[in-house]
C-alpha cells in the first residue's frame, strides 16, 4: 500500500475511534505525567492520541523502508543497464571493466570483461533494440558480407586491430578487388594479416602486367601460383620480357626453374622459351634444368648432349637416363623418365 494512502485511511481510523469512544463515553479526563498535570480533555481524544502514535510510527517505518527500497531499486537498475553495457562492449569484441554495485552480480559476469560474445541470432523479441541492432551487424559481418562501419554508432569504440574491423576488411577484400589492390598499394596503413590476405587475392584475380610492380612483395610462392593459372587458351598477359621481370624478384632453384620450363613450353614459342632459358642457364646454374627439359621436348639432342658434357657426370643423372633412352631409340616421353624428385640429381 501507498503511503499516502495508508495516511489518509489511519486518520479516517482515529476519526472513527474518536466518534466511537465518544459515543460511548462523552465525559473528560486528566492525569499527571512526570509531575506535570495535563490538561481536560475528552476521554476519546486521550484514547485517540496513542492510536496517532501508532500511525506515526508506522508511517515512518514505511517511509524508511520505502526509501531503502527505492534506493535498492536504483542501484539494481544501474546495475542492469551496466550489465547491458558489458554485454554490448564484449560484443563489439571491446570487453571493459565494470563496478556492480551486487558482489554476486558482480561475480556471476566477471568472465564478460574478458570475453567476447558472438551472437547466433537475432530472433528473440526480449533482446534491447540497442543489442539487437549490434548483433545484426556481426551476423552480417560474420557471414562473409562486408559492412561499412562508418555508417554505425559503435564504430567509433573499435580500437586499431579490432577483430570485427578485420574481419569486415577481409570481407571487404573478397567482395572487391580493386580493394585489394589498394591494401597491397598502401600496405603500412593495414595489418599485416590483411595485407597477405591482399596479395592471396591479386594473385587470384589480377594479370601478370598489374602485378608487374608487386612481384617482389608476391614471393616467389605466390608466383608459381600465379603461373598455375596460365593455360594454352588464357595467358593473363604474361611475355617474356614480363617473366624476366617476375624473375629478377626471385631466388629460384633447381626445381623452380624446371616447374618454370613447363609453363613456358606451354605459352611461348620453341625460339623464345629456348632463347630465355639459355640466357637464364647462362647467368644461374639452377636454370640449367628447365634448358635441358626444353632442348629434349623439342627434340635438340645434340645441343643437350653439349649441355650435359659441360656438367659433371654425377650431375642431371635423369637427364642422362633420358639421352642413353633417346639413343637407344627406346619411345619414352620425357615425362616418363624425369619427376620433379629426380630433376635436379
Amino acid at each position: 500500500m501507498k503511503i499516502g494512502f495508508y495516511f489518509v485511511f489511519s486518520l479516517l481510523f482515529i476519526a472513527a475511534v474518536v466518534v466511537g469512544v465518544y459515543m460511548i463515553n462523552p465525559g473528560t479526563f486528566s492525569f499527571d505525567l512526570f509531575g506535570i498535570h495535563l490538561p481536560m480533555l475528552p476521554i476519546a481524544v486521550w484514547v485517540a492520541i496513542p492510536v496517532a502514535f501508532i500511525v506515526l510510527a508506522s508511517v515512518a517505518h514505511m517511509f524508511f523502508h520505502s526509501t531503502k527500497n527505492f534506493f535498492a531499486a536504483r542501484k539494481y537498475k544501474a546495475d542492469l543497464k551496466k550489465l547491458e553495457d558489458a554485454i554490448y562492449w564484449s560484443l563489439i569484441k571491446e570487453p571493459s571493466n565494470t563496478n556492480f554495485s551486487d558482489n554476486e552480480l558482480k561475480k556471476a559476469v566477471a568472465l564478460l570483461s574478458e570475453s567476447y560474445i558472438e551472437p547466433l541470432s537475432v530472433e528473440s523479441s526480449d533482446l534491447s533494440v540497442r543489442l539487437k541492432e549490434v548483433a545484426k551487424v556481426i551476423l552480417r559481418i560474420n557471414s562473409g558480407e562486408y559492412v561499412n562501419l562508418k555508417m554505425q554508432k559503435f564504430a567509433k569504440h573499435l580500437r586499431e586491430g579490432n577483430p570485427l574491423i578485420l574481419k569486415n576488411e577481409f570481407n571487404h577484400i573478397d567482395s572487391e578487388k580493386e580493394y585489394a589492390l589498394k591494401v597491397v598499394d598502401f600496405k603500412d596503413k593495414y595489418d599485416d594479416s590483411l595485407v597477405e590476405v591482399a596479395l592471396d587475392k591479386i594473385v587470384e584475380n589480377e594479370d601478370f602486367y598489374t602485378l608487374k610492380k608487386y612481384a617482389k612483395g608476391i614471393g616467389k610462392e605466390r608466383f608459381f601460383i600465379l603461373m598455375d593459372r596460365v593455360d594454352a587458351d588464357d595467358n593473363l598477359g604474361l611475355s617474356i620480357e614480363l617473366l624476366k621481370d617476375f624473375i629478377a624478384e626471385y631466388d629460384l632453384d633447381c626445381k623452380e626453374y624446371y616447374k618454370l620450363s613447363l609453363v613456358c613450353h606451354e605459352i611461348f614459342e620453341p625460339d623464345a622459351n629456348l632463347s630465355l632459358f639459355k640466357e637464364l642457364s647462362s647467368k644461374d646454374e639452377d636454370a640449367t634444368s628447365g634448358y635441358l627439359y626444353l632442348l629434349f621436348k623439342y627434340e635438340m639432342l645434340d645441343k643437350a648432349k653439349e649441355v650435359l658434357e659441360e656438367h659433371s657426370a654425377d650431375e642431371f643423372k635423369a637427364f642422362r637416363a633420358l639421352q642413353t633412352l633417346k639413343k637407344s631409340k627406346y619411345n619414352f616421353k620425357s615425362g616418363d623418365i624425369l619427376t620433379l624428385d629426380n630433376i635436379c640429381k
